[in-house]
């Protein structure tokens, strides 16, 4: 696990957009690929917001770790640590990677001071909401996704106390 450098964006991105097409494929209304170029997790990078996990030859997974998030949370944007853009690579689901990851993001948050960690997913995909609930999340409430993400129109916003 190791903070995130200029030279992971594309993969970062590349990342996304296998899922997102996964996504597609299997009918899962989150994702979209192409709406998160690698521009953009640049610019994030540059911030200190990615952290990436390598085998020996590949990036398997990716976080980004931020402070704040009026974007999603609007007026209910506590201090807390916000996990957004959790990924892991096809070929490494079912390992315990998502936990790991998530441990590493209370961790870090805890670091921070803060001792609540918060984050999204499409209201639509059961299966994220029960396996974010398996992890200690609870649901908050039912959000209008920001208006440059196109997969789906709501999200649940879950948190969680460290």
């Amino acid at each position: 696990m190791r903070r995130a450098t200029d030279a992971d964006a594309d993969a970062i991105a590349g990342l996304r957009d296998r899922l997102a097409h996964w996504m597609v494929d299997n009918g899962i209304a989150q994702w979209l690929p192409g709406e998160y170029p690698a521009a953009t997790v640049a610019a994030e990078i540059s911030r200190g917001e990615w952290f990436v996990w390598r085998d020996e030859s590949a990036l398997i997974g990716a976080v980004r770790l931020i402070w704040s998030d009026p974007e999603f949370w609007g007026a209910d944007d506590a201090a807390a640590g916000y996990v957004h853009g959790l990924m892991v690579a096809l070929e490494r689901r079912g390992g315990a990677l998502g936990e790991r990851i998530l441990r590493f993001c209370a961790e870090r948050t805890r670091a921070n001071g803060l001792r609540r960690q918060r984050l999204d997913t499409a209201a639509g995909n059961q299966v994220l909401r029960k396996y974010y609930a398996t992890q200690g999340f609870r649901e908050v409430r039912e959000a209008r996704l920001p208006p440059q993400f196109h997969g789906t129109d709501r999200v649940v916003l879950m948190e969680k106390s460290l």
